[in-house]
């Protein structure tokens, strides 16, 4: 029976199955139902740069998905292949107003490159550790893993601290989808953290979410002084006894050896700076230790790690002085990952308008609905939303001292088609150019 079927037909049978775990036919099924789609296909629709070895500035970094060099296995997987090479010592300009850090990074950028995958792929990310480089260094992934890929030097994996000089190859099936951060987990994890070695690490369900335009918004911060840098850990007892005595509880308003409290003088500086430092898009950074208190407890506290500049994305006010344009009746999409060390949480409040908010990116459907979103450290979602009239509508942390020190950013919402037909229509019948939206105040 075999010796019958033609040889060009065995032939279009081999070369459609190579063409198929190559990922040219590869079927990914829309979210509608459509006819399903390739793997070339859907990667065009999470915008995947062509250039994998770009070094997106912050403005950039908004769009840039690297979505690796992709192969397929004898099995039809599809293959995905990052490598990150982390120098450390890099001087990176962190605000437009001549503020450099000496940033650790990955591919020379902070954040590091947002990698995009998709849910079943098979990922290969070969990490670097330069030989120029002073410290071990790893990377941790939050996603489905085995104990061998995660990154930590406890167990005693090989790709737990790769020396300098070294390298690491960490392989694993993509699963959940969803999306996450991923930073060196060297200790002290902190310092590596705040130095500038994090990213954001996106895997796409099969079934394509709803198309929008994307962006990616990691927020951060930056200890520029390094104050206390090191490691970090629980007091001795006689440490932890000592503080508990080294402080008279107030007995009454009139024992005179009662320890008054201490009242910051800045309410939004941690009693390091000013009230208002950086209003007006300007930084006025201030690195000197703390001043000294009535109360010794007090000041330690105080003199612990902390940030002077906070950004997302890396760069103070960037998207103030570079609105980020939308169109008003349009969606948008803001894959949202918090790496922001030494402060407790972080926030994202948008103006003039709702989102919603999906925890993780692990659920179809929104969670709620909410124009504030607040995080700890390592905590991440998937923002949707639209505005409904143009204007210009901030965008920032809900805490003023990250605010004023960088964190906050404009939306520059166009009018869309009809409202520019209905307003040149307004602009006709009365004869009155200052109803044009270009001539509009936003400020």
């Amino acid at each position: 029976m075999l010796e019958k079927i033609p040889i060009n037909l065995i032939f279009l049978v081999s070369l459609t199955l190579t063409l198929t775990t190559t990922g040219i036919y590869g079927a990914i099924n829309p979210a509608n139902g459509a006819t399903p789609i390739s793997v070339s296909q859907y990667d065009k629709m999470k915008n995947c740069t062509q250039n994998l070895s770009k070094h997106p500035t912050s403005i950039e970094y908004l769009t840039y998905f690297n979505c690796g060099h992709i192969s397929s296995s004898s099995n039809g997987q599809i293959i995905r292949d990052f490598t990150l090479i982390i120098n450390e010592n890099q001087k990176i300009p962190i605000s437009d107003e001549g503020h450099i850090f000496d940033g650790w990074t990955f591919n020379g950028t902070i954040p590091g490159p947002t990698m995009r995958v998709t849910e079943g792929d098979h990922v290969r990310i070969k990490v670097i550790n330069s030989p120029e480089n002073k410290h071990a260094h790893s990377l941790h992934l939050h996603s489905i893993h085995a104990a061998g890929m995660d990154g930590v030097s406890m167990g005693g994996y090989p790709g737990g601290a790769i020396p300098p000089g070294g390298s690491f190859v960490y392989e694993f099936n993509a699963a959940p989808y969803g999306v996450f951060p991923y930073h060196c987990h060297v200790d002290p994890i902190a310092d590596h953290i705040n130095r500038g070695l994090y990213g954001m690490f996106i895997i796409d369900p099969k079934t394509p979410r709803t198309q929008m335009t994307e962006f990616a918004m990691l927020m951060n911060g930056y200890d520029l002084n390094f104050d206390k840098e090191g490691p970090v850990g629980m007091p001795t007892p006689a440490e932890a006894n000592a503080d508990q005595q080294a402080v008279k509880p107030v007995v009454s308003t009139d024992d005179p050896q009662a320890v008054k409290p201490v009242v910051s003088k800045g309410s939004h500086d941690h009693g390091k700076g000013k009230t208002d430092s950086g209003k007006g898009k300007k930084l006025n950074v201030e690195t000197s230790a703390p001043t000294a208190t009535e109360n010794a407890s007090a000041n330690e506290n105080d003199g612990g790690r902390d940030n002077e500049i906070y950004t997302v994305n890396g760069k103070a006010f960037q998207y103030m002085t570079h609105p980020i344009p939308v169109q008003a009746g349009k969606p948008y999409r803001i894959y949202l990952v918090n790496m922001l060390e030494f402060d407790l949480i972080n926030s994202f409040h948008m103006h003039g308008t709702m989102f919603n908010y999906t925890i993780a990116g692990t659920e179809e459907k929104p969670n709620y609905m909410t124009d504030i979103v607040t995080m700890a450290q390592g905590d991440r979602g998937i923002i949707e939303f639209q505005y409904d009239y143009p204007g210009k509508y901030m965008f920032h942390a809900h805490q003023a001292e990250f605010t004023d020190k960088g964190w906050m950013g404009l939306f520059d919402v166009k009018p869309n088609a009809v409202q520019t037909t209905t307003t040149a229509a307004a602009t006709t019948a009365t004869d009155t150019p200052s109803n044009s939206v270009k001539d509009l105040n936003y400020s």
